[in-house]
């Protein structure tokens, strides 16, 4: 019996998370009520899980500390301190449009049509986004304002209003604007270079040296510059083989890498390591 990869596992995983939130709305009007809400705020039972950069900015601007709205962010962050990222690559939604976008470009352009590549850091260029808008926020909202670019959040909203308001929301044109940015780059540019709301996951697990990565182990490895299918694999242009502390503020624990590793000497792996190798 083959044993199915990494890859098999989170593609499930993103398409039920995609489709839920697809068909959610419609279980609510029909009156299931044990899970609802969007990615701003999913309750299940009594459970309730926020959106951390959410619960930051109205803890900053009220000065008041909410035990329950902390939890609710701390549940998430927790989960990011012991897997990291994974929310970016086996939950986020748009994160799965962004893949699937990024792999048809890759078949769909001629090789003639060189991609953008970008030197900066990515992480930095999130700092400085989330720097402004919580400067905007401080100053001008009186409600959280940085969540209006969560691509989750609006891919879940646009049914919402599709099913229960009955009519399409602005969020369509946008998430199709940026998908096809994405496309004629052919990077991901949204999500490693933008999206604010993978910021304070990054650094939930930067503050666990045991977080779950991806681990090197060079004297298996017989690629080199001109095969690199691990490098290849990653939607995000990351080289596993070079992991280090900036690059892994961007790496998001797909396991592309990994996937594409084993068919040749096994020298990547998922671990749970304060090293890389």
């Amino acid at each position: 019996m083959k044993r199915h990869s990494i890859q098999t596992y989170r593609r499930i995983i993103q398409i039920t998370v995609a489709i839920t939130f697809i068909i959610l709305p419609l279980l609510n009007q029909l009156g299931f009520t044990f899970i609802w809400g969007n990615f701003l705020n999913i309750h299940i039972g009594d459970l309730t899980l926020s959106d951390p950069l959410a619960v930051l900015q109205v803890t900053l601007k009220n000065q008041y500390f909410s035990p329950r709205l902390l939890m609710s962010a701390g549940i998430i962050l927790i989960i990011a301190m012991c897997f990291g990222t994974i929310f970016c690559s086996w939950i986020c939604p748009f994160g799965l449009l962004s893949e699937l976008v990024h792999g048809l470009a890759k078949r769909v352009l001629p090789n003639t049509f060189k991609k953008l590549n970008f030197q900066i850091s990515g992480f930095k260029i999130k700092i400085y986004i989330l720097s402004l808008g919580l400067i905007f926020f401080f100053l001008f909202c009186t409600r959280p304002i940085i969540n209006q670019l969560s691509m989750p959040l609006w891919y879940s909203q646009i049914f919402q209003y599709l099913f229960i308001q009955k009519h399409i929301s602005f969020a369509v044109l946008f998430v199709a604007v940026i998908l096809f940015a994405e496309f004629i780059s052919r990077n991901r540019l949204w999500c490693r270079y933008i999206c604010p709301q993978s910021f304070l996951l990054v650094i939930a697990k930067l503050l666990n040296p045991f977080h779950l990565k991806v681990g090197y182990r060079k004297e298996k490895c017989i690629g080199n510059k001109n095969n690199n299918p691990c490098q290849k694999a990653c939607s995000l242009s990351l080289d596993p083989r070079t992991l280090n502390n900036l690059l892994e503020t961007e790496c998001n624990n797909c396991g592309d890498c990994i996937v594409a590793c084993k068919k040749l000497g096994k020298a990547l792996n998922f671990q749970f390591s304060r090293h890389f190798s």
